[in-house]
């Protein structure tokens, strides 16, 4: 196992601060380097009490307004979700869609790849996190899987796939209703096709697998590792590209097209523990990304899943993607991945009795 070098870079800087009666204050900056592709996320521990003033506090009469507002004309809620959303036509998918449970997959209209299903959750129109359950996501990602494999049976090309979430508007869903987005297409996007150049050129480097080696010491330093259940292990990024993220890895499959039933369980619970991890930390909002790449095991690509929070719902609130993310690239850190690991482990404690294996800190 190749040595994962985890960089961090510190300053400091003195100012006279004006709600102190401009006493002098000595202020630390962090800045950590994501061992695989050197992204930069930037700590201040001024900063983590601030957090509220971030992120502000959800206005649950403005959420009730949207829920009922947005509710009366929802083309996924009720009968409109077999009759007001796209079909795909009848040699690609024998009756237009696909159904499992409540979940309802079908074309989407404005499509951003080759292959970009949409693929709604729940009949309900508005699910609190911790009201989206395992069966929900499992419902889901089976729907997304199965359309993955036949797509690829008629294009054995279809090599990259992605399942992503926007939970409410500050994630930049369009709809309330709970729902998640398949893109699939014989070339990357951005992230993910840096993701596998970076295991490639890690494997040419050292002979072994980065993600088999990330896993390995993670567990062994133990401080940001959360737990491992079933074939994925949960944790929390050194350098996160997200507020709060938290990353799933799987031991050794790199296609969502192979991933089990079971697997797909698996990681379905673990989603849940980490949103009902985001309520209590007083967040609605969020997104999510699994990776997926035909064939990326020979490389030391595995299926990834990433997973953070968003901007809180209020007037006028602040829009939480800034320069700093944008144009430059680089993410800050709120709550240490140290400490966030800390407390997901107390989510998924919870689930010691499924399976669940913990790692001491």
């Amino acid at each position: 196992m190749a040595d994962i070098n985890f960089e961090r870079f510190e300053s400091t800087l003195r100012i006279l601060n004006p709600f102190n009666n401009f006493a002098e204050e000595e202020h630390r900056v962090e800045v950590r380097k994501d061992p695989l592709l050197h992204d930069t996320s930037v700590y201040n521990p001024f900063l983590r009490d601030k957090a509220k003033a971030f992120f502000g506090r959800n206005d649950e009469e403005l959420i009730r307004k949207l829920v009922d507002e947005t509710s009366a004309n929802c083309i996924f809620c009720g009968d409109s979700v077999r009759t007001r959303t796209a079909r795909y036509p009848e040699d690609l998918i024998p009756g237009g869609r696909l159904e499992l449970g409540e979940a309802v997959l079908f074309a989407n209209l404005f499509a951003l790849a080759p292959h970009h299903p949409v693929i709604v959750l729940s009949k309900a129109h508005f699910l609190r996190p911790t009201e989206i359950t395992p069966s929900h996501l499992g419902d889901g990602l089976s729907l997304a899987r199965r359309y993955l494999q036949e797509a690829t049976e008629r294009d054995p090309a279809l090599s990259f796939a992605t399942v992503s979430a926007n939970y409410l508007q500050p994630a930049g869903a369009s709809l309330v209703h709970p729902h998640i987005q398949m893109l699939a297409a014989t070339m990357p996007y951005t992230y993910h096709a840096r993701l596998l150049d970076g295991v490639s050129s890690y494997m040419v480097q050292h002979g072994t697998h980065y993600f088999a080696d990330l896993i390995a010491e993670e567990r062994s330093r133990g401080k940001r590792f959360i737990g491992k259940h079933g074939a994925w292990n949960w944790i929390a990024p050194f350098s996160p590209m997200g507020s709060n993220e938290i990353m799933a890895i799987h031991n050794e499959e790199s296609d969502l097209g192979r991933i089990t039933v079971k697997d797909l369980r698996d990681l379905s619970d673990g989603i849940t523990r980490v949103l009902a991890l985001y309520e209590g930390m007083g967040h609605l909002s969020f997104n999510f990304t699994l990776y997926s790449v035909k064939g990326g095991e020979t490389v030391g690509f595995r299926c990834l899943l990433k997973i953070v929070n968003r901007q809180n719902l209020y007037p006028n609130y602040r829009n939480d993607d800034y320069f700093l993310q944008k144009l430059l690239q680089s993410e800050l850190i709120l709550n240490l991945p140290e400490d966030l690991a800390a407390e997901t482990r107390m989510y998924f404690h919870a689930g010691e009795a499924k399976g669940i294996e913990q790692e001491s800190p």
